[in-house]
Order: C-alpha cells, then sequence, then structure tokens
C-alpha cells in the first residue's frame, strides 16, 4: 500500500488541515478558537518559498500585438496564459543565469550570463 500524502503538496495538505480543524470543534484548549489554529496553518502555507512574477498585461498585449497578424484576435483568458508563462520563462532563465554567475564567482547576473543561459536552454 503506498502513502498518498507523499504525494500531495504542502498548500494543499494545509488546506485539508484547515478543512478539518473548521470541521471539528477546538476541543484541548477551549479559550483558544479555531481561529487561532487557523493562523498557525497559514504560517505553515507561508513558509514555502513560491515566487510569481508575471509581466504586466499591457505589456503582453503589446507583444502579442506586435508578434501576431494584424487580424488576430486574442481572448483574454490567451493574455493571462501568455502573461503566466513568460512570467515562470524568465523566472527559469534567470535562475540558469543565476547558475552562470556563479560559475563565475560572481554574484551578479551580467548580460553573458544571461546570454549563455539562452544558449543552454536552446533559444
Amino acid at each position: 500500500m503506498t502513502d498518498t500524502t507523499a504525494t500531495t503538496t504542502a498548500p494543499a495538505a494545509a488546506e485539508a488541515l484547515a478543512e478539518n480543524n473548521n470541521s471539528t470543534p477546538n476541543t484541548t484548549n477551549n479559550n483558544v478558537p479555531n481561529s487561532a489554529t487557523k493562523a498557525d496553518t497559514t504560517a505553515n502555507t507561508t513558509s514555502t518559498t513560491h515566487i510569481e512574477f508575471e509581466p504586466p498585461q499591457a505589456c503582453i498585449r503589446r507583444l502579442l500585438k506586435t508578434a501576431l497578424p494584424p487580424s488576430t484576435n486574442v481572448a483574454k483568458d490567451a493574455s493571462s496564459a501568455f502573461s503566466r508563462a513568460s512570467g515562470i520563462f524568465v523566472l527559469y532563465l534567470t535562475t540558469c543565469a543565476n547558475d552562470f554567475a556563479r560559475e563565475g564567482k560572481r554574484s551578479t547576473i551580467i548580460a553573458k550570463d544571461v546570454l549563455n543561459a539562452v544558449k543552454e536552454l536552446g533559444f
């Protein structure tokens, strides 16, 4: 029998824990309301590092407008998907460029690092 809790992400597990805490009354300490348990659970979910970056929608629309034929329409959700994908790409490229900077024993990413990262990623 496999343990399915190993495949659950930390935020999902914390949400499940919060739901369980909300559905059952807090009987261990009657002076502490369930909201304290929620705060503890929230603190646990924020301890994981989750970085998000999405460029402004105006920049994405401008890029799409210049890259696509003039007769092409882009739906709002597609524009959001492009924004999310470009943010993920920028973070991925930055991580790879940072690796090149560290190999050069530098703490600052320079243009050469970014170009090397682009080549390594196959773009």
